[in-house]
């Protein structure tokens, strides 16, 4: 009877379609504690529950792979007991694996044995709400941070969501232009973004707006604010090209100070800076083209009265956010040392410090420094050991901290000069020049050990009388292929061509 409606159940199942998983192709086998509790279950051993989590696991692991049928575990009928005897003959190896698999499979898909099916969540599409965003001046390749007098500077101002990936549209935006000293100079009112960029220019009224412009955006957006600027400078003319400097040799400062003492210029050559005695105070130029003195134009002075009542030289660091004046207050020999918040922007200088160099030298007249601020030089006319003229050199431990000097060693250019008034060096530090008014000229020595002063030795020297009687202060542009001389005469600065570089005896006046 038994072996009837196995044969009945097998009959039926061949007709089935076999679905099996990869481990049953070819060659496959169900684990023998499988077998073992088929044997329990045919032999009574343990109850259905048992066999049925097995065949569970058989489902979970896809070794049986059939489609569970939506039907009430309720109203299903307990396993027919023909069942428990096609297990026990698989266990005992009498049928093969196939026959015993087909045969459950069978009964899941008909409902004969009912096994819980896994819940799967259906996927919940997610709302997103904009709650916050951003905004960004001149992303991407979009304009330029600088623009040039009667021409258009042009910006865009992009808003996009938090991730920065999509654009918003409709964000309400106000724009203007302010100075770095908060003064309003364009407003723009208030616009909106549309595809999610707001573009728009302005032709640069005059070179009032030089040095430093901030483009000031704030935005809103479903309650949120944002704030966001941008700085951009502004320069007198666009021409860069060194040949369309036309000569305009001397260059009067009167206008700013009729005594000048000392000259600088920014690592570009597009700023200079006269240091004198008539306001003390440094004043700032700017040169649309690099060195060239016609296209200066006067932009701002910062006073240095509380620090020096004679200030009487002046340098940078590279980048121009330390400025360093040498000169005499109260008697007392300093060298004071400024912080630029922007470099090479004296608006924006404050006092930090200051190195006493009294000891060494009662009444300097110029600083010079190497390239990375680790030495410093001085040069004076009174020299504390013997009342003559030195250069002499500190080590800073910390580059461009005065603070931190320490001298080091003195030369003597009594010889040469002993009324000297300025001090410089070539980009190397083998090459050093002393300007004074014994002779009225530029005194050239070569140091063997770059910005070594013990083991400098005179050259040469350019006399400058033609010129200026009484020059001050010395700088070279950074190749060396020029000098710039300023002096007390004529309230002016006098520019020298040197066709081979840091060689003042090839100098030339034009």
């Amino acid at each position: 009877m038994y072996l009837l409606s196995v044969l009945a159940v097998l009959v039926v199942i061949s007709s089935i379609p076999i679905v099996l998983s990869d481990s049953m192709r070819g060659d496959f086998t169900i684990p023998n504690w499988v077998k073992n509790t088929a044997g329990w279950w045919s032999d009574d051993k343990i109850p259905d529950s048992a066999f049925i989590e097995t065949i569970e696991f058989l489902i979970k692991d896809e070794i049986i792979i059939v489609k569970i049928p939506d039907l009430d575990s309720e109203v299903v009928e307990e396993v027919p007991g023909w069942v428990k005897n096609t297990a026990g003959w698989w266990a005992e190896d009498k049928i093969h694996d196939v026959a015993f698999v087909n045969a459950i499979k069978y009964l899941i898909s008909q409902g004969i044995v009912y096994v819980e099916r896994e819940q799967v969540e259906e996927p919940v599409e997610e709302v997103v709400e904009i709650k916050d965003f951003y905004m960004e001046i001149n992303g991407g390749n979009c304009c330029l941070n600088w623009a040039y007098v009667n021409e258009e500077y042009r910006f865009e101002i992009e808003t996009l969501d938090k991730k920065r990936g999509n654009y918003i549209d409709g964000v309400e935006i106000n724009v203007k232009i302010i100075s770095k000293g908060g003064e309003l100079r364009h407003d723009f009112g208030q616009v909106t973004t549309e595809d999610g960029v707001y573009r728009s220019s302005i032709t640069i009224p005059s070179l009032d707006w030089y040095a430093g412009n901030i483009l000031f955006v704030t935005g809103e957006y479903y309650g949120v604010e944002k704030t966001i600027e941008k700085e951009f400078e502004v320069f007198y003319k666009k021409s860069t090209n060194s040949s369309s400097c036309h000569t305009v040799n001397p260059l009067s400062v009167a206008s700013q100070d009729n005594t000048p003492r000392g000259i600088a210029f920014s690592s570009d050559g597009r700023k200079m800076f006269i240091v004198g005695s008539a306001g003390d105070d440094v004043n700032e130029y700017a040169l649309s083209i690099s060195y060239c003195l016609s296209t200066a134009s006067y932009v701002d002075a910062f006073s240095v009265a509380s620090q020096s009542e004679n200030p009487v030289g002046i340098k940078f660091n590279t980048d121009g956010t330390k400025m360093f004046v040498v000169g005499d207050n109260a008697h007392t020999s300093h060298v004071n040392e400024y912080t630029l918040s922007t470099g090479f922007d004296v608006s924006t200088a404050s006092h930090v410090d200051a190195h006493n160099v009294f000891s060494e030298e009662k009444d300097p007249r110029g600083v010079a420094f190497n390239s990375d601020g680790t030495k410093m030089f001085v040069v004076g006319k009174t020299n504390n050991g013997d009342n003559k003229a030195y250069v002499n050199e500190y080590t800073l431990s910390t580059g461009f901290d005065v603070s931190t000097a320490s001298h080091v060693d003195g030369f003597l250019i009594e010889s040469q000069e002993n009324l000297p008034t300025g001090l410089a060096f070539s980009n190397d530090g083998t090459k050093m020049f002393v300007v004074g008014n014994t002779g009225d000229d530029v005194n050239e020595y070569t140091l063997s050990t770059g910005f070594d002063v013990s083991t400098a030795s005179f050259i040469d020297a350019f006399s400058v009388t033609s010129q200026e009687t009484v020059p001050i202060g010395i700088a070279f542009n950074s190749d060396g292929s020029k000098m710039f001389i300023a002096g007390e005469t004529g309230d002016e600065v006098n520019e020298y061509t040197l066709t081979t570089t840091f060689d003042v005896s090839t100098a030339s006046h034009k």
